[in-house]
């Protein structure tokens, strides 16, 4: 078997296998777009809003009853790059994030679940984080291109984690703290291979946490990985032209793992953690060669959490990428 088909399919079946056995999380930051080696790439600027919801209930993969918590995330992502040498590109990325809760879920020793009425409203920098990206194999043809690229970085505790709720009373939970204090090491592969009007590519994040807080408890988020493999087509024109603008329409399978969390007092929190995949629709115009927008929505199609928790109910996410 030639190299190139090695080096891609080897990326997807690790993708697969990996979401088998154990999150783009907002906790983990970097929303990597619909195909980050065609866009993030010389210099540049890229902008992200993302939205996500919780209400749905889960016990392990059964959906439950929820007695009325509901949790909202929004984050406005900043992202600057730009190539260090033809191959190696730096990025530097800057999340602005808002969360707000109005109960929230409160599981019993006994099972039972509570809607706890807490108001929550925060706003404010999350955790920045510097990556590198080294592209190490590249494959081009005539009408075939095959790219593959190793991505390495640290988030730094650069969002407070004392934010309490309206009325002073109490620290938020962690999970809508805008940071999580921890210093946190990312590791992850990209590929990408695209034919005339269509391209696959295959990505994935791990992230090692350490030790942060919330309020006045330690707290630690469990280590993630994410995971998603796109497709892209390109519905217009029929041919490339530098004078016009490009439509493609993207459907991705996009998955998120999460290690339990602890907490210090109390140990580990069995009630955390878990993996969910989401089925992501999307479309992505170039507008000229410097300008290109996205937007997908991820719906999520399968929970399997551990303990009884709240799962995403779905992420919707806009994105511009502006190279200079």
């Amino acid at each position: 078997m030639k190299r190139k088909t090695v080096i891609f399919l080897s990326a997807i079946i690790f993708s697969v296998l990996s979401g088998g056995v154990a999150v783009a999380c907002d906790f983990c930051l970097l929303s990597q777009g619909i195909s980050p080696l065609d866009t993030v790439r010389g210099a540049g600027i890229r902008v992200v809003e993302r939205y996500t919801r919780l209400k749905s209930v889960y016990r392990g993969a059964e959906k439950i009853s929820n007695p009325g918590a509901e949790e909202k995330y929004w984050t406005t992502e900043l992202t600057g790059f730009f190539a260090i040498t033809g191959d190696t590109t730096l990025q530097i990325v800057v999340p602005l994030r808002k969360t707000e809760a109005d109960a929230h879920l409160h599981v019993h020793p006994d099972g039972t679940l509570e809607a706890e009425h807490v108001k929550a409203r925060e706003s404010g920098l999350g955790d920045m984080a510097v990556l590198g990206r080294h592209v190490f194999f590249k494959k081009h043809a005539i009408d075939a291109t095959l790219t593959a690229a190793i991505v390495a970085g640290i988030k730094f505790p650069t969002g407070k984690t004392d934010a309490k709720t309206g009325d002073g009373a109490e620290y938020l939970d962690s999970h809508l703290q805008p940071g999580t204090g921890s210093w946190d090491f990312l590791l992850g592969l990209s590929a990408s291979h695209a034919v005339r009007k269509f391209s696959l590519s295959a990505n994935l994040l791990g992230v090692v946490t350490t030790g942060g807080e919330a309020g006045d408890i330690k707290h630690r988020f469990g280590n993630a990985l994410n995971y998603d493999l796109t497709g892209k087509f390109r519905v217009y024109p029929e041919e490339v032209s530098p004078s016009a603008g490009q439509v493609f329409l993207a459907l991705g399978l996009n998955g998120e793992l999460r290690g339990r969390e602890e907490e210090r007092p109390g140990g580990r929190l069995e009630n955390s953690g878990g993996h969910t995949v989401y089925l992501s629709p999307g479309v992505q115009l170039v507008m000229t060669p410097n300008l290109v927008l996205e937007a997908s929505y991820q719906h999520a199609v399968y929970h399997n959490l551990h303990g009884t928790q709240m799962g995403e109910d779905h992420k919707a996410i806009g994105g511009m990428t502006y190279l200079f």
